[in-house]
């Protein structure tokens, strides 16, 4: 189901995880408020589990774009609605002093187990906002619903005829869109592998290529 490095997780595990993580957001969650999180990672495990979390709760995970810095980035965290920031440590330090708590990635307190309970989507709503990069002006924040992830990832699962036998190699950063609906949904759609790679790499594309024995890649 999922490949970081040297780790595996089977898709039962995948999406045991994906559920703890789901009842970890409706833990923290703040009544009256916008159901917003922002994320500020590489392509990490972590990141994975908490999109499918934010599907599951009924939530809507921010991609927060590490190339922005102090106030600029700020401004994208409130922009959005962000009820906190979940961020690795690195990055963390990007953030000025605000009002939104910044918390670390692994920051949620997540149950031992958690039960697979899904709010009911339909292909309108909201899943993720996800920032443009800002070459006419300030990024702006894309309303990415379930259908617009969704219908990508069985289209080109489809067009290249994946299934569960496949690996899907997902490089480019899960704060763009190109990685969520040709890379990430694609594997979701297929039932395939999903390998991440932390960040892309030119010369390490080709060696994680036949590491992952992966098939697609984007």
């Amino acid at each position: 189901g999922l490949r970081f490095e040297e780790r595996r997780w089977s898709w039962e595990e995948h999406v045991s995880e994906c559920a703890r993580y789901a009842a970890a957001l409706r833990a923290r969650r703040t009544p009256g408020r916008p159901f917003h999180v922002g994320v500020l990672a590489d392509n990490v495990p972590e990141f994975s589990f908490l999109l499918g979390g934010c599907a599951f709760a009924g939530a809507v995970l921010v991609a927060l774009n590490p190339v922005r810095r102090g106030e600029a980035l700020a401004r994208d965290v409130t922009r959005t609605d962000c009820q906190y920031v979940l961020a690795e440590p690195d990055y963390a330090a990007l953030l000025p002093a605000m009002d939104v708590p910044v918390l670390p990635l692994d920051g949620l307190e997540l149950p031992a187990h958690a039960p697979l309970e899904a709010v009911p989507a339909t292909s309108d709503d909201l899943l993720m906002l996800i920032f443009t990069s800002g070459t006419s002006g300030e990024p702006k924040a894309v309303r990415c619903t379930h259908g617009k992830i969704a219908v990508p990832g069985r289209m080109l699962a489809g067009r290249f005829g994946l299934g569960t036998g496949d690996t899907v190699y997902v490089s480019m950063p899960m704060f763009h869109s190109n990685a969520i609906m040709a890379g990430w949904a694609v594997g979701l759609a297929a039932g395939a592998a999903t390998a991440l790679r932390r960040r892309f790499s030119a010369s390490g594309f080709l060696p994680d290529i036949r590491a992952f024995g992966a098939t697609y890649s984007n």
